[in-house]
């Protein structure tokens, strides 16, 4: 519109036309520079970065938050804005996007760019800082992206994430996280393979509370943790199902002498007596295995035998372990 306001005042020739002319283009210019002077306010107290594109992706605005929250070196600004493709190729060369091929992460990016499709994705720069990046192409033409830091959010997720299918005390997955393991296991075993469910309860667990006191009962279960982790293989899932009963999804197992060996390892490492911060106490454990999909194809029905066999176990002297049988 401001142009077409100058070609009116080049080609009248009434003076008065003229005035109303420059009137207008004054207010036209105005206008725009209004408008640049309102955008670039919002950008600059945009809470993240945010940068324009044009139709090339060739970018056109850049706000200071960009720049400190991504680390731009002012030499990258210093022959006026990069283009987008030039931004994922100093990316890709300070290590953005992790190890590979530069070329191969510059030509993976721009393809998905040039589609001006709108997207979000968080990405972990090499500092460890998260960022929620958001594009959307804008009407008309051209395109935005945003960056917000969202690392102390992901993190606080993640701890209620984890605080959810965790026991509080040991660190060791609760029922809830072990009964999605001990399903997934099921479902595998189904198709191959074999797989054990370890009940486990501590034998008369109830004096030591009773003689010395919760906090060396709390000290007790967390040592009884950390001996039973060491037992297990990482595919395998130790948990606290409460109290002082725990269990273990042992997975990948050919034989049921499989099962005998991670029992009778539980057991050796039970001989030692526990150092707790007032005294020094042994305590055993009783063990009982179901076998998948011998004993069970659900996990219900494994868990019911596996405790049906710890009962066993505790009926015929405690400190052993049994298999369930019918």
């Amino acid at each position: 519109m401001a142009a077409e306001a100058a070609r009116t005042v080049a080609q009248t020739g009434n003076m008065a036309d003229q005035v109303s002319a420059l009137t207008d283009l004054a207010r036209l210019n105005g206008d725009l520079r209004e408008r640049v002077r309102l955008l670039e306010a919002v950008m600059e107290n945009f809470p993240g970065g945010i940068s324009l594109f044009d139709d090339n992706l060739q970018m056109v605005l850049c706000n200071q938050q960009q720049m400190v929250l991504l680390e731009y070196p002012e030499e990258l600004m210093a022959n006026g804005y990069p283009s987008m493709e030039e931004l994922f190729r100093f990316n890709a060369l300070r290590g953005e996007y992790g190890s590979g091929d530069i070329e191969t992460h510059v030509r993976r990016r721009m393809e998905l760019a040039r589609k001006m499709e709108p997207h979000c994705y968080d990405r972990t720069r090499p500092n460890g800082t998260i960022l929620e990046v958001r594009g959307m192409p804008i009407e008309g033409g051209g395109f935005v992206t945003t960056y917000l830091d969202v690392t102390e959010q992901r993190r606080n997720q993640q701890l209620v994430a984890h605080m959810a299918h965790h026991d509080p005390l040991t660190d060791l997955p609760n029922r809830m996280l072990f009964n999605d393991r001990l399903t997934t296991a099921v479902a595998q075993v189904k198709r191959r393979g074999l797989m054990a469910v370890h009940y486990i309860d501590l034998d008369k667990f109830k004096p030591i509370n009773d003689n010395f006191g919760h906090k060396a009962g709390d000290e007790m279960l967390i040592g009884v943790a950390e001996r039973i982790r060491k037992a297990v293989r990482e595919n395998d899932t130790v948990a606290r199902l409460g109290g002082d009963e725990f269990a273990i999804v042992q997975t990948g197992i050919n034989q049921r002498k499989d099962a005998v060996v991670l029992a009778n390892r539980i057991l050796t490492l039970f001989e030692k007596p526990f150092e707790l911060s007032e005294t020094s106490i042994k305590v055993g454990v009783s063990i009982g295995i179901a076998l998948g999909p011998d004993d069970g194809s659900s996990s219900d029905d494994l868990l019911m035998k596996a405790d049906n066999a710890l009962y066993r176990s505790k009926s015929s002297g405690r400190n052993r372990f049994c298999f369930f049988e019918e």
